[in-house]
């Protein structure tokens, strides 16, 4: 059906037209009647969405790839995904990234009929939406404090048990919120009007469900994001690693679509145009993590391959040491199994060149300072 079968300029007929008009009694119609411009703004959100899902599956597949290589180089298992607390964070925020990417991609259906109507995938979008976007602003909010405490004050570097409990605790109130919020209320997921989200039925339950912890995260991010500039510019306690990039980044994909509600919860008129620039920036933050990623810190997830993170250490010895390495160490060198557990000499004992070995795998591994 074209736009000009529709009713005032939309893609309905009159009877889903009449339909989608808000009653006295009933502001959340059960279905949303759309325009040929919004269908093609929502086809750029589901494409945004899209781009990140791309983005951090490819991340996944290199990530696999290197546990398969470090699992064939290091077969005593000397190796581990999650490290550092940084790990726990990143590993954290992608799985919730792609969520939202697929909560935006089910947008194409709407696209595609121009008709948003409430059903089984309306209540499927919502929720994994919902989740989504409630995920990544509980870690992103978790990231940016953590980074400014160890910043500016060297406090839990290494407190990885401490970040798979706050991780732990993020998702528990993910998953209990919008359980029960779908489990307790009827309609709960409905059209908001361009896609899927909570009712407006709901308002309460979309501030503190929601909207609240992005505007948390967002001002915390500001706030933070000061003082961490200052700290990786010398002025303050450096760091060489520019982890404020990522309170920064999250502003600014954050804020347009912060500005979009803000105006919708104090009944101020919001152009479409601006609602699907704001979520189309926001849901550009899966391809944005991911950017920050490569750029920041690469080692992070065993995303180096451990030929970049062994090689140097084998060069170390054969080059630095060559006095001190007994003749068999050729054979320790060329052995694709070999491990940093270290060389064993005659007497069963690790050899003075395999502990050297290990110190220079030790550092190579702390050089990250992560947080």
């Amino acid at each position: 059906m074209s736009a000009i079968d529709g009713v005032h300029g939309t893609l309905c007929n009159a009877e889903q037209y009449q339909q989608s008009l808000p009653l006295p009694n009933n502001s959340s119609p059960s279905i949303s009647c759309l325009t040929h411009g919004q269908t093609i703004g929502l086809a750029l959100t589901a494409e945004a969405s899209f781009l990140s899902l791309a983005s951090v599956i490819v991340v996944f597949f290199l990530i696999g790839r290197n546990i398969l290589r470090y699992r064939r180089v290091l077969p005593n298992g000397d190796w581990k995904l999650l490290q550092v607390p940084a790990d726990v964070y990143m590993l954290s925020l992608f799985i919730f990234d792609i969520l939202q990417a697929l909560g935006g991609i089910l947008d194409v259906r709407w696209a595609h009929t121009g008709i948003v109507t409430t059903g089984s995938y309306c209540t499927a979008q919502g929720i994994v939406q919902q989740t989504g976007e409630l995920g990544v602003a509980l870690i992103t909010l978790i990231l940016v404090v953590h980074t400014f405490v160890t910043a500016l004050w060297r406090v839990g570097i290494q407190a990885r048990g401490f970040a798979f409990g706050l991780v732990g605790l993020a998702c528990v109130f993910t998953a209990l919120w919008v359980g029960l919020g779908n489990g307790l209320h009827k309609n709960y997921e409905a059209p908001t009007p361009f896609w899927c989200w909570i009712s407006s039925q709901y308002g309460p339950e979309r501030l503190a469900g929601e909207s609240v912890w992005l505007w948390i995260a967002l001002f915390a991010s500001v706030i933070m994001y000061i003082p961490l500039y200052f700290w990786a510019e010398g002025r303050l306690s450096v760091d060489q690693e520019k982890w404020y990039n990522y309170p920064l980044a999250y502003s600014l994909v954050v804020l347009p679509l912060s500005i979009a509600r803000w105006s919708l919860f104090t009944h101020k008129s919001v152009s479409s145009a601006a609602t699907f620039f704001g979520v189309s920036m926001y849901n550009l933050s899966g391809i944005i993590n991911v950017c920050l990623f490569l750029a920041v810190r690469p080692h992070l997830l065993l995303f180096t391959p451990p030929e970049e993170t062994i090689g140097p250490e084998i060069e170390l010895a054969r080059h630095g040491m060559s006095s001190a390495i007994p003749p068999d160490t050729a054979a320790y060198n060329h052995n694709p199994q070999a491990t940093r557990k270290g060389l064993v000499d005659g007497s069963g004992k690790q050899s003075r060149n395999s502990a050297t070995l290990s110190r220079v795998s030790s550092r190579s591994r702390s050089v990250y300072n992560d947080i």
